[in-house]
């Protein structure tokens, strides 16, 4: 994987891990509310569980360990690419 800020990938590994783990369980959690029975749901669930959730919580453990000034690094750096790929 190239850099942070080079190439086509934007996040480092552990952003894109927290990310992408975020926005399933947040797809889980609402389709647990309009189908809290639904047992395809429930594998789905279960699979996330089994499968990413310990490299997900291993990834926001390196996040919260960044330092503040870290973490205003990284939010510098992502937005300035993602504002040079806007205006190109």
């Amino acid at each position: 994987m190239p850099p942070a800020g080079t190439g086509r990938q934007l996040l480092d590994a552990d952003e894109a891990r927290v990310a992408r783990a975020s926005r399933e369980l947040t797809k889980i959690a609402a389709a647990l509310v309009s189908r809290p029975m639904d047992r395809d749901l429930h594998e789905q669930m279960r699979a996330f569980l089994s499968r990413d959730s310990e490299p997900a919580l291993a990834s926001w453990d390196v996040l919260l360990s960044r330092t503040p000034a870290e973490l205003k690094e990284r939010i510098s750096t992502v937005l300035t690419v993602q504002a040079l790929r806007t205006a190109s």
